[in-house]
């Protein structure tokens, strides 16, 4: 089994950016502008979470549209993840620039399969819990998962290219399940056991919740972070009622690290 997360929740809230707003207007209550990634990113920290994750949607070639939001939330007072979908940055000075910037730890899709000596570089320099491995996943019959980039699907097997990841020197494998992304059924669980199966590093579940037993039931299959979007930006419950929710059937002392 991978190493568990024990620095406190597990659950972390996930927002979705584009040219520095969020992808569809927040759902939550008492915003004054649900579309600005920082105030709703506030809301979350009043609800106690004790980092966020920044998907950005632009690509690279645009980053003069994501720096300036980067520097914003830097200054909120919460660990920051960040993650790129598209393009590939034109070296690793530009993911340590994201570092330099405020983020707790970087992530990139498609350069992760295209340029992956960029990871290891980035691991060397700032270390292994700076590096997130980020792919987005797709089935490929029973028991199997293939690795997508681009908008399109490749043969490469998910389980091949995570254990790969980590040995580039990813502290946390984030694979994010296509199949499941956006349709709140739950985390695809298959494929989170076969991820802590494959690699000796944490692993996040991403894509596909709907409730709180789906953060539960994820846990319970070896995830050592659930990430959280939908669900919360919508406003159908907030961070702290899924926190305590979770936190009810899963005290931090069932998270054990090691193997």
């Amino acid at each position: 089994m991978a190493r568990r997360d024990v620095s406190g929740s597990p659950v972390i809230p996930a927002i979705d950016v584009a040219r520095g707003r969020t992808t569809k207007p927040a759902g939550i209550g008492g915003l004054s502008d649900p579309s600005d990634p920082v105030e709703v990113a506030l809301h979350h920290r009043g609800q106690g979470a004790e980092r966020v994750l920044m998907r950005i949607l632009d690509p690279w070639e645009d980053r003069d549209s994501f720096l300036p939001l980067l520097r914003r939330m830097a200054n909120l007072g919460v660990p920051l993840w960040v993650t790129v979908d598209n393009g590939v940055p034109g070296s690793a000075g530009d993911l340590a620039e994201l570092l330099d910037l405020g983020a707790e730890a970087v992530g990139v899709f498609t350069a992760s399969a295209e340029r992956p000596s960029m990871l290891h570089h980035t691991s060397g320099r700032f270390g292994r819990d700076r590096v997130l491995g980020v792919m987005k996943v797709r089935r490929a019959g029973q028991g199997g998962w293939n690795v997508a980039t681009r908008g399109g699907g490749t043969p490469v097997d998910a389980r091949v290219w995570a254990a790969m990841l980590a040995d580039l020197g990813a502290g946390l494998i984030l694979p994010h399940s296509l199949d499941r992304e956006g349709t709140g059924r739950g985390f695809d669980l298959e494929l989170i056991q076969a991820m802590t199966e494959a690699v000796d590093a944490r692993v996040a579940a991403s894509g596909g919740c709907g409730t709180p037993r789906h953060l539960e039931a994820a846990l319970a299959r070896g995830a050592a972070n659930v990430l959280v979007n939908r669900m919360l930006h919508e406003g159908a419950c907030s961070l702290g009622e899924v926190t305590r929710h979770v936190r009810a059937g899963h005290t931090i002392a069932d998270f054990p690290a090691g193997r």
